[in-house]
């Protein structure tokens, strides 16, 4: 039992130290793009929680039976929001600096 939860607990703590290595990594890599999209004047979405971020990390990758719950809850939408029109300015910036 006492193997058990310690197992569970560092499989959360390792996630948690991934998933904020990687959204440290991704700010980084959109500093520059973010300033870009603002003096175009375009809309940025709303940046979500590391909370927000961590949880559908965490959902994400153990699938089930969390990401059932979670994918349909408002943040998680919201989240998935955010990367995707993130990733679309990203692109259109590219596209500009490669022109």
């Amino acid at each position: 039992m006492k193997y058990t939860l310690l197992f569970f607990i560092c499989i959360y703590l390792f996630s948690y130290w991934r998933c904020k290595r990687k959204i440290a990594a991704s700010d980084k890599q959109l500093k520059q793009c973010i300033d870009w999209a603002k003096s175009r004047k375009l809309p940025l979405p709303r940046k979500p929680s590391f909370t927000e971020f961590y949880i559908v990390s965490i959902a994400y990758t153990f699938r089930f039976p969390f990401w059932l719950i979670i994918k349909n809850l408002q943040f998680s939408k919201e989240v998935k929001y955010y990367e995707r029109e993130m990733k679309l300015i990203f692109d259109k910036w590219k596209l500009e600096k490669n022109n």
